[in-house]
């Protein structure tokens, strides 16, 4: 459970910085020359910025929402065009399942009985063969996750220091906007 923990942790860090930055960019966009004084109380402060970034967050939230409602139709045709075929599929196998069923059920039997039989002659060849497989996959498994976690930490920590350099970005500009005023 800990690897998704902090595999789903990581997307949610990932997202945030990537909506951080969109609605940072969103807020720069409309103030081309700075946030001016937003709430009228005759200086520029950080209600002032709260108030921009509010804007800006809602904007991008209403552009999101367009998107989807463009989107939507589409893919409501695609899933009920997708849904039509599997449909016709699903009753033409239970169709050939009904008509040919007895066939089906002697075969299934002979196969099983030659596969049991097979089974009984080779019984500890195929064990030892499954052992070794597992043993193979184990470790293969064993080196892919020791990889992934390499990795996927380098990446975690990567979006981290992007972060924290935009959060120290956006503290500057809000100083320096406030200590200028």
């Amino acid at each position: 459970m800990g690897f998704f923990k902090k595999l789903f942790g990581g997307a949610a860090v990932a997202g945030t910085a990537v909506a951080t930055a969109k609605v940072v960019e969103k807020v720069r966009e409309n103030n081309p020359g700075g946030v001016g004084d937003v709430n009228q109380d005759g200086r520029v402060d950080y209600k002032d910025y709260v108030e921009e970034t509010k804007k800006a967050a809602a904007e991008l939230y209403g552009e999101a929402s367009d998107k989807v409602k463009e989107a939507a139709p589409e893919v409501t045709e695609k899933v009920s065009a997708a849904m039509g075929t599997v449909k016709e599929k699903v009753n033409d196998v239970v169709g050939d399942v009904k008509e040919n069923a007895g066939e089906y059920i002697e075969k299934a039997k002979d196969k099983f009985d030659d596969v049991v039989g097979d089974v009984k002659e080779n019984a500890g060849e195929y064990f030892e063969k499954a052992k070794d497989k597992f043993d193979d996959l184990k470790d293969d498994l064993q080196e892919k996750v020791a990889d992934f976690k390499g990795d996927f930490q380098e990446k975690i920590d990567e979006v981290k220091d992007g972060f924290g350099d935009k959060v120290d970005e956006v503290v500057e500009e809000v100083k320096d906007e406030v200590t200028n005023e």
